[in-house]
């Protein structure tokens, strides 16, 4: 990104931050490295070729599962939410240059969380994490 383009989406995400939302605080909170060695289990098989495009990351993967949990909403409108809101692009590691994950993306990856059933672990552990901090989710609110 060019500095002309920075200025305006640093700016811009300063205000988001300086509004106090949560997601910041949980990008602090949570050790999301520590969820890694168990999302990396649904990434076992070595790709054949390195054609095509690279597997979206794991962690960027869970980020967004949880933003739809906490929301209710469809695999459709997280693609379009994700799209339309800096401060979850911001949650997510995203810039506005970066590819953002489909509605086909976040299916593939839940299917096989739930193939290897790792979603009540790795939601077991995020809530964990949630409540060591004195926090519990509450369907888009803490």
């Amino acid at each position: 990104m060019n500095q002309a383009q920075s200025s305006p989406w640093q700016a811009r995400l300063k205000k988001l931050n300086q509004h106090k939302d949560f997601l910041p605080r949980l990008n602090e909170i949570v050790p999301w490295s520590e969820l890694r060695p168990i999302l990396e289990c649904i990434r076992e098989k070595p790709r054949k070729s390195q054609a095509g495009r690279k597997p979206l990351d794991v962690i960027l993967m869970f980020k967004c599962l949880l933003l739809q949990q906490l929301h209710n909403i469809s695999d459709e409108e997280l693609e379009y939410q994700i799209n339309d809101r800096l401060s979850w692009m911001q949650f997510l590691g995203l810039g506005l240059e970066d590819q953002i994950p489909d509605r086909t993306s976040f299916w593939l990856f839940k299917q096989a969380l739930i193939k290897e059933n790792l979603m009540a672990e790795l939601f077991e552990k995020f809530e964990s994490y949630l409540q060591g901090n004195g926090y519990q989710a509450k369907g888009g609110k803490w």
